[in-house]
């Protein structure tokens, strides 16, 4: 016995707690032995060791139960007296109720390690044990695990209907995207999309969507997340017959804005800010309409005016590019380049550093950059150190382009006040 004060306390606790465990494993051992014994048929043999099974199914005897799956995937226990009976563990298992979501834990982790060697045998079982222990991680907010554990399933196998898989792999994707694994989620994303559209649940198809575009997003891919942020927004009311919630949509044209702000400056990210600035739901976004409707204007941003929106961006948009100028930076700054030439027929380069706030050397490298990239419409004087703006008159067809556009958002707007105010009569013109 363990005295108290002895030099050798840990050594003797572990080797109590190691003549426990295999006292426990022996007495399991002896319990399915008399079980088998019972008969000489297997489905006899089945119901005793089921029966054994369900006296285990308690909070307490939860690590019995997990040495019990250890014994029924081992060799000695055929294979049809074995499936039947692990089948009614998962069962047991995915009874948080009657085990506590530790024992739950417990057995569904031994079930998935003791079948891992013979998984060509127990597929089935095993797939229901991941989908078990996956949950039970999730709820403990563990998601690379939990992600890992589901991504082991075998959901090729043909045992899978094509709308099974595409909420299992939608559902590992959003486990990856919580942890920031964009690689690992992008992987999944891309294996849904073949099954996505076989689902016959419409919120599985705009879990898809968000889920996508948050890969976008933190792959900083910011003008096309922006763009399926902005179409979830105003896409996604009517689910089925589920409505969602306004704050929900909310938080989509939030993300919307917060990529199209972070996009890098030209005709492209001006498409995007005209629709989101259009928006009527968009003022209601106190630290992100400020400098929405600023950019969207060309007018001159300074550092104060885009602090407290700042303070709402994510760590993967707050990252630091090879120039040392974070994300937000860079967009301002680049931004605040095509507003100058709203002022200015032409700058020096000691001057537009001064407003960008860098070094003349920066300021010319940047006005270089988006002039090769067509998304500054100028020229370099480097002689006279001078950046020389060009009008960019729309041309017509871009121009018609425009009256098109707005006149469609008038007509949407015009149909969603009616159907406000009168639902009865769309629905008899339907």
């Amino acid at each position: 016995a363990h005295r108290e004060g002895c030099c050798f306390g840990c050594c003797c606790t572990a080797t109590t707690t190691g003549r426990n465990r295999a006292g426990t494993m022996a007495a399991v051992g002896a319990a399915v032995d008399a079980a088998m014994a019972t008969s000489s048929e297997t489905r006899d043999q089945s119901a005793a060791l089921s029966a054994l099974a369900d006296s285990m199914a308690t909070p307490d005897r939860a690590d019995e139960l997990a040495l019990l799956v250890r014994e029924l995937t081992s060799e000695r226990i055929p294979l049809v007296v074995s499936r039947p009976v692990l089948g009614h563990v998962a069962e047991l298992a995915s009874n948080a109720g009657a085990l506590g979501q530790d024992g739950l834990a417990k057995v569904a982790a031994a079930g998935i390690e003791s079948i891992a060697e013979r998984r060509a045998a127990f597929e089935e079982i095993d797939g229901r044990m991941r989908e078990i222990y996956g949950q039970a991680l999730a709820e403990r907010e563990d998601y690379l695990e939990a992600a890992r554990v589901l991504a082991g399933i075998n959901l090729e196998s043909g045992r899978y209907t094509d709308s099974e898989k595409a909420q299992q792999y939608v559902r590992i994707t959003e486990l990856f995207l919580e942890e920031d694994e964009t690689v690992e989620a992008e992987r999944f994303v891309n294996r849904a999309s073949q099954y996505v559209y076989s689902c016959p649940d419409p919120l599985i198809q705009v879990r898809h969507k968000v889920s996508y575009a948050r890969i976008l997003d933190s792959k900083r891919r910011f003008l096309d997340a922006a763009f399926r942020y902005y179409q979830l927004s105003t896409d996604s009311h009517d689910l089925g017959g589920r409505q969602v919630a306004e704050e929900d949509l909310l938080h989509l044209l939030t993300k919307a804005v917060t990529c199209a702000l972070l996009a890098s400056a030209g005709p492209q990210r001006t498409r995007v800010l005209n629709l989101l600035y259009k928006d009527e739901r968009a003022r209601t976004l106190a630290t992100h309409w400020p400098v929405l409707e600023k950019m969207f204007m060309q007018r001159i941003l300074n550092k104060s005016e885009v602090r407290v929106f700042e303070q709402t961006l994510e760590p993967h948009q707050r990252a630091v590019l090879a120039d040392k100028s974070t994300v937000l930076e860079r967009a301002v700054i680049e931004h605040n380049v095509l507003a100058a030439g709203r002022i200015y027929l032409n700058i020096s380069f000691a001057e537009l550093a001064r407003l960008l706030d860098i070094d003349a050397v920066s300021a010319e490298a940047i006005a270089a950059r988006m002039i090769k990239e067509k998304r500054l419409a100028g020229r370099i004087d480097q002689v006279d150190q001078v950046l020389i703006f060009s009008a960019t008159a729309p041309d017509a067809l871009s121009a018609f382009d425009g009256r098109i556009s707005d006149l469609c958002l008038a007509i949407n707007a015009a149909y969603d006040r009616v159907d406000a105010a009168h639902p009865a009569l769309l629905t008899s013109t339907q």
